[in-house]
């Protein structure tokens, strides 16, 4: 009860902060409109107006309501384009994203068919870094000087639950953590140490662990020290396995470790861009693997990376999905499991 009520204490802070931010649309422009259903996350809001904004150089409108002013007023001040649609009003719309009525896009969130097949589906809208990437510019990429790196919370009150086994059948974040750390050649810093390193290549042959509690590195500098791995170990969410820490490394040219491959779209294939662990006996082998693996079959899987994160995760063509049902991507239980 105390942490629903930190998160309320939380967004009526954001509320007082960020209101003088608030516009109604009121012009004769074109628009990209926004209908989604009251259960629609925030980070499910962020990743459309996103990637709307990298296609369409339009204005997004948003119908109001009391509960979507205030999940998403916070965001008005970083993306000028945002508005909500006074009610009654009539606007001329150029493309709606709806999950009722004849919308151009039919919006679901049947993110399922997604993880249950590998072939590409392009009416999946793909998932996003952090949304605090998208307004900053490409970081530098340097050059390698950690073998693999691991970042997050990794708390075990919050990360050492059943839900991913039981759910998803995989381990959960706070097991594979446990495992690792046993390992040789497994680490773990702070950021600070972290970035002291780098110079030197003191971690070109281990695997590095920064826990948030510990002091990690600060989302602007993220990425860019971020490109310094040759590989990321991923491990999944608290609710779902996908996690935004595996988009932030490909944009980088860092291979991610993984235990969910099929979560993206399409699936990631083991050997080929990727390298796959499942149980607590596989980690052991596939870091050693990664550790060890000769400087010319990196750079084909790392190239392999690279072009898959540029041909499915850059931009998206929402025209060549129009049409069809739109899939999204919504992080409560009901709508991914």
């Amino acid at each position: 009860m105390n942490v629903i009520k930190k998160k309320i204490q939380k967004k009526l802070s954001e509320v007082k902060k960020y209101h003088s931010y608030f516009r109604w649309f009121s012009s004769e422009k074109e628009v990209v409109l926004l209908d989604l259903p009251n259960k629609t996350k925030v980070r499910t809001y962020l990743n459309l107006i996103i990637r709307l904004n990298a296609y369409y150089n339009l204005p997004v409108v948003i119908k109001f309501s009391p509960f979507r002013y205030f999940i998403l007023i916070r965001w008005f001040k970083d993306f000028d384009n945002l508005y909500f649609k006074k009610p009654f009003s009539k606007i001329r719309v150029h493309k709606e994203f709806s999950f009722r009525g004849k919308a151009d896009f039919k919006v679901n969130y049947k993110y399922k068919k997604v993880y249950n097949q590998q072939e590409y589906i392009p009416n999946a809208l793909p998932y996003i870094m952090h949304p605090a990437n998208y307004l900053m510019e490409q970081p530098e990429v340097l050059p390698k000087s950690v073998g693999i790196v691991m970042s997050g919370n990794m708390d075990k009150h919050i990360y050492d639950t059943n839900h991913m086994k039981n759910h998803f059948n995989i381990l959960n974040r706070w097991k594979i953590y446990a495992e690792l750390i046993k390992l040789e050649g497994v680490v773990e810093v702070e950021g600070g140490a972290y970035v002291r390193a780098l110079k030197t290549g003191d971690y070109l042959r281990n695997m590095v662990i920064m826990k948030w509690q510990s002091g990690a590195l600060p989302i602007e500098k993220w990425r860019y020290y971020l490109s310094t791995a040759k590989f990321i170990w991923c491990a999944p969410g608290m609710t779902m396995p996908l996690c935004h820490n595996i988009l932030e490394a490909m944009s980088v040219g860092v291979v991610p470790i993984l235990n969910y491959e099929d979560w993206l779209n399409p699936s990631l294939k083991d050997g080929e861009n990727c390298l796959v662990y499942k149980k607590e006996e596989d980690m052991e082998k596939v870091l050693n693997k990664a550790l060890q693996m000769s400087a010319e079959n990196y750079q084909n899987i790392q190239t392999n990376v690279v072009n898959y994160y540029n041909e499915y995760y850059s931009v998206y063509d929402f025209d060549a999905a129009q049409g069809q049902d739109f899939i999204m991507l919504n992080e409560t239980i009901e709508d991914i499991i």
